[in-house]
């Protein structure tokens, strides 16, 4: 037994030492989790290692546009300031020539201005006087030492000035102002400015945001990607070193957390498919092993019961040769004594009846032991069990009413059944009458005949149930009983009637309601009309008295 203990949590019979079946195939689903778990990390690493490298790649493509763009940007502006230098130098000369034809006046110059598409005019001349035309275009204008090559704007009256030099050594003109509309020029170069091309950038699909930053700390190495996760919006920030400063780009990353997302519910899905797969296969062969082992045990314990009963029965043979030829010549000893003795005292008198109920008790036991231990072969005849079963209650109404048990029947089968009547018989005596010697104070016993699903089940419930939980479980037991006087055979031997008609034996402890239910059930083997109908007046209840 100790060896089939084994077989469910170790090894198998015959095999060698390793893990059960059922652990091993739970082992292997386990496994399958694992390699699922890791193709998991393996391929989340490589959509982090995608979402890193694209990004690094948009941001170095932005970076690029940004800087092209600017670059084209100064061009152009390096250009148009070029033109316009060129066309104010010429007008400049022309102006310069004219005063030097005569010196020209304020409204000469606002009609200068007006004809030749400038803002305004100012001639600054060697003593400090100027000349403006029209009148006021120009606040404060510059002195002609702060002669520049760049042309400066103002973008409040959204207005571009230059200031020119005066050629020649004895020209009336120190320098010369002069203003044109630069509105188109600053609207070009505000829709070339950077914040203006980060902002069109930032409107482009794809990009959540792209911003210059002012990094002292900055490296020419792109750091790597950072997922941030804000108000359901997935954006993967990439920093990028440039020449201008740290440009920080803002990528949509719904799409890789998506993937992601759609690949951890896949593992979660699948791993738990696996993991089901092998709870339940495991269970199903830790089962099938459970109930293999169980019908092993039974074997093992079958076969123990039979060496025990063979060995038993050549015991009480021995015993039954040796010990009841004496018993008998001690038993005939003390009735001829007790009749040819008329000497006696009353003390010797009950010494010798002492005696004889002992020898008598002795014989009892030993009967009883070949009882037991003797072949059970039953002889399969046709009889009424509800008839058998009254016989035995009517024998025990007596007995019930000296005690005060109150004995109640209900017989619910009506029908003849194929089975040894005088083992049965004997089976249902033994219950009653340990039923009765259960309750020397007076109490209850129900007794119920009946059939379920095509067997025959006998029910016999009693109270003055006081064994504890441990002595419960082994009732039917060979040998195990609390009388001092028992044998403890009389269970043992109503299960082996049972189970030699193919039936079994349930007990059934109550020890809060100290109440025992035993319950005999039996293969119905019916032979005949069925006539079960309502009980009879023969199932009547004893009351006690």
């Amino acid at each position: 037994m100790e060896e089939q203990e084994n077989d469910i949590h170790g090894n198998g019979p015959g095999e060698g030492p390793g893990l059960p079946s059922w652990l091993a195939n739970l082992f292997f689903f386990g496994l399958l989790v694992a390699l699922v778990l890791a193709s998991f990390f393996w391929q989340m690493h490589r959509i982090n290692t995608t979402m890193q490298h694209n990004a690094a790649e948009r941001a170095r493509l932005v970076a690029g546009v940004i800087e092209e763009n600017l670059h084209n940007a100064s061009l152009a502006e390096q250009t148009i300031e070029e033109i316009v230098r060129t066309f104010l130098a010429e007008k400049s000369g022309f102006i310069q020539y004219l005063d030097s034809i005569e010196p020209l006046r304020n409204s000469e110059l606002t009609a200068l201005a007006r004809e030749t598409g400038l803002v305004g005019i100012t001639i600054i001349r060697p003593d400090g006087a100027t000349v403006v035309g029209p009148e006021g275009w120009l606040p404060d204008p510059p002195s002609c030492g702060d002669t520049r090559s760049t042309i400066r704007y103002d973008e409040k009256r959204r207005i571009g000035y230059t200031v020119f030099a005066a050629s020649g050594e004895e020209s009336a003109i120190s320098c010369i102002v002069i203003g044109i509309d630069a509105a188109r020029i600053l609207a070009l170069r505000q829709r070339t400015a950077l914040p203006i091309l980060l902002a069109n950038l930032s409107a482009l699909p794809g990009i959540h945001f792209v911003r210059l930053e002012k990094d002292q700390r900055a490296t020419s190495v792109i750091s790597p990607a950072r997922l941030i996760d804000e108000d359901s919006t997935s954006t993967v920030v990439t920093r990028v070193p440039t020449s201008r400063g740290t440009l920080v780009v803002g990528l949509d990353a719904q799409h890789f957390v998506n993937r992601r997302a759609g690949l951890r519910n896949q593992f979660i899905l699948f791993g738990c498919l696996l993991l089901g797969l092998g709870i339940f296969f495991s269970f199903l062969l830790y089962q099938y092993q459970k109930k293999d082992l169980e019908r092993t045990r039974h074997i093992e314990r079958f076969m123990a019961r039979e060496r025990e009963a063979a060995a038993l029965g050549r015991a009480t043979a021995t015993i039954a040769h040796e010990v009841r030829n004496p018993l008998n010549a001690i038993n005939m000893g003390l009735q001829r004594l007790t009749l040819e003795s008329d000497n006696l005292t009353r003390e010797q008198m009950q010494l010798v009846a002492a005696m004889r109920e002992a020898v008598d008790r002795t014989a009892g036991i030993v009967t009883e032991l070949q009882r037991f231990t003797r072949e059970l072969r039953p002889q399969h005849i046709s009889f009424r069990p509800d008839r058998m079963v009254r016989q035995q209650l009517t024998l025990y109404q007596p007995l019930c009413r000296r005690y005060g048990i109150e004995l109640s029947s209900r017989l619910d089968v009506r029908q003849e059944w194929t089975g040894d009547r005088e083992l049965l018989a004997e089976l249902v005596e033994n219950l009653l009458k340990n039923a009765v010697e259960a309750q020397p104070d007076g109490g209850w016993i129900r007794v119920h005949l009946r059939r379920e699903a095509g067997w025959l089940v006998l029910e016999i419930a009693n109270h003055g149930f006081d064994l504890s939980a441990d002595e419960s479980r082994r009732l039917g037991e060979p040998y195990f009983t609390t009388r001092t006087r028992g044998t403890g055979l009389g269970l043992a031997l109503c299960r082996r009637i049972a189970e030699a008609h193919g039936g079994r034996i349930l007990f059934r402890p109550d020890q809060a309601a100290r109440t025992l239910t035993i319950r005999v059930e039996l293969p119905r083997e019916q032979t005949g009309e069925d006539i079960t109908g309502p009980a009879s007046s023969h199932d009547r209840v004893w009351p006690s008295k």
